[in-house]
């Protein structure tokens, strides 16, 4: 930006942007002209501020498409056909979704250092603070009928599960339908959104994962979380995200071929409520079934045993409860 005038003069999006990418570029920025309300935004989405300049601590690696194609295996170097990085984005999935409204997505990639309105599953906010979070956005074509997307997210976490095992995490598992856990707590989620129901079908696949936020993100939630940076030490998220990318491919490869089915008793091993009595909170206010849950069905669906027989859901919220009754 040519003078702390012209900066002043941008409304806060576009300041936020300009900030992000000088970021992204110098890892420092002038600052003068931010209100108070702006720093305290940014200090949210992690950016520390010193003497006048937004910083980026010594830890933080940003993200290079490169570096990420460096670490990718022979098919998925060969399926992804492009990746955008970006500083600071309203949200990967919302980018792609745009991008799909004019051309085909399939092997095409999103991902953002920060995003302003990351979104995760049921509506809720997914916080992606600067550098210290895995945002990432994946379009996916495929062959299946639509009636088998539902089981798809299932298949993305174990794929990212796959990767982070890869990447040398131990104790990952998985919460149905869409998050990823480390020793039980949040490390990843997943949001798929489809794009045409008709063929071709193409849907986006968005993935967060925590990767050094562990902290920020834990003070401004209400739910457990876990961090990669836990056990690794300085992680590298270009490394990560080759891993996934690999993992995913390989797992929509399987997918197109043969459906869930292949996929089915190797996410029942993995999920942590595996035979655990839970509560399932139904969607759009619809109350909640409780019981054990047995299983996942042909198409994804959770199978819980109740006192009146086992029944199928495809949407809700799972929680467990001690000494929990089913009903």
């Amino acid at each position: 930006m040519g003078t702390s005038t012209q900066f002043r003069q941008l409304d806060a999006a576009q300041r936020l942007i300009v900030i992000a990418e000088q970021l992204a570029t110098r890892r420092s920025a002038a600052i003068a002209g931010l209100a108070v309300e702006e720093v305290e935004r940014m200090s949210a989405l992690g950016v520390q501020f010193v003497d006048g300049y937004a910083r980026l601590a010594d830890d933080v690696e940003l993200l290079a498409a490169p570096r990420v194609r460096s670490g990718l295996d022979a098919k998925a170097a060969a399926w992804l056909c492009g990746l955008d990085i970006h500083p600071c984005i309203d949200s990967t999935n919302t980018a792609l979704l745009a991008e799909a409204a004019v051309r085909r997505i399939h092997g095409r990639a999103v991902a953002a250092e920060m995003q302003t309105a990351g979104r995760g599953r049921r509506g809720r906010e997914w916080l992606s603070p600067f550098g210290r979070n895995l945002a990432v956005s994946v379009g996916l074509g495929t062959r299946r009928p639509p009636a088998d997307l539902g089981a798809l997210s299932l298949i993305v976490g174990l794929a990212v599960r796959a990767a982070l095992a890869d990447y040398g995490l131990v104790g990952v598992e998985l919460k149905w339908p869409n998050d990823v856990l480390l020793h039980g707590r949040k490390v990843a989620g997943i949001l798929i959104e489809l794009v045409r129901p008709t063929a071709p079908v193409e849907v986006v696949v968005g993935i967060g994962v925590n990767v050094g936020c562990g902290t920020t993100v834990a003070s401004r939630i209400d739910q457990s979380v876990a961090d990669v940076a836990e056990q690794i030490e300085r992680p590298s998220r270009n490394a990560l995200l080759a891993r996934i990318l690999n993992q995913l491919v390989a797992a929509s490869e399987r997918f197109e071929a043969a459906g869930f089915a292949p996929f089915r008793r190797q996410w029942e091993e993995a999920h942590r409520y595996q035979g655990a009595m839970v509560t399932l909170t139904l969607p759009a206010a619809a109350g909640s079934m409780s019981g054990k849950a047995i299983g996942i069905s042909a198409d994804g669906a959770l199978r819980i045993e109740t006192s009146s027989g086992v029944r199928e859901f495809n949407g809700g919220e799972v929680s467990v409860r001690e000494g929990l009754q089913d009903g």
